[in-house]
């Protein structure tokens, strides 16, 4: 199994994330930029979710061999999100997907057979192919390789959205060094930003919000 998929806390909830954009130029430009961008909402990428009822399925290469704690706390995160933020979705209760998963002998991508199986008019399928938050010895950064894949079981499994392989990395430019935080809070905050990356797919959101996350480093 790669040691690149074990998470060794339990995530709880998303964490607020609190953007800093003083470094944007000054009050002045940040107050304007706050008047131009502030209500301006970016539609999502997918409506489709909106009325149906739907199951979240997040998986790995170390999920093949049973329990893994990334895909949980991905899976979970991810469906709260959209059930706060989706117009009139029912997101099915992952213990349900996970307990389908354990009666079935489920240990093949099956999408289809799994909503048929807990009542989904869909299944938003995320695939994490590698994960890391280190970069070197002395350094935070998270890097995640993932696909994000929409399947209407109602239309026998047919591909409705689809996303990637692409990478979700956190900051963008240079790592964050390990001496002004710790593994643990780096993780979480990542976790955070990397499911509200996959949200954004399928939730409308403010402009302002993804400046601010850019301004982050």
């Amino acid at each position: 199994m790669d040691g690149h998929f074990s998470v060794q806390f339990k995530f709880t909830s998303l964490v607020l994330i609190v953007a800093l954009i003083a470094g944007l130029g000054g009050c002045g430009t940040v107050a304007q930029l706050f008047y131009v961008v502030k209500g301006l909402k970016v539609k999502a990428l997918y409506d489709g979710l909106e009325k149906s009822t739907v199951a979240v399925v997040c998986v790995s290469d170390a999920s093949s061999y049973g329990p893994d704690s990334l895909t949980r706390v991905v899976g979970e995160a991810l469906g709260a999100r959209l059930a706060r933020d989706v117009p009139k979705i029912k997101v099915i209760d992952q213990h349900r997907i996970e307990n389908w998963k354990d009666t079935h002998g489920w240990n093949e991508v099956d999408y289809v057979a799994l909503g048929r199986g807990v009542g989904a008019q869909k299944v938003v399928a995320v695939k994490i192919d590698s994960y890391s938050i280190h970069e070197g010895t002395t350094m935070f950064k998270g890097r995640t390789m993932l696909t994000t894949t929409v399947y209407d079981v109602e239309k026998d499994g047919v591909v409705v959205f689809s996303q990637g392989p692409g990478e979700y990395q956190f900051p963008k430019s240079h790592g964050r060094p390990a001496i002004s935080t710790n593994a643990r809070n780096f993780e979480v905050a990542y976790l955070s930003l990397l499911v509200e990356s996959i949200a954004r797919n399928f939730c409308d959101y403010e402009r302002v919000d993804a400046i601010a996350e850019d301004a982050i480093e």
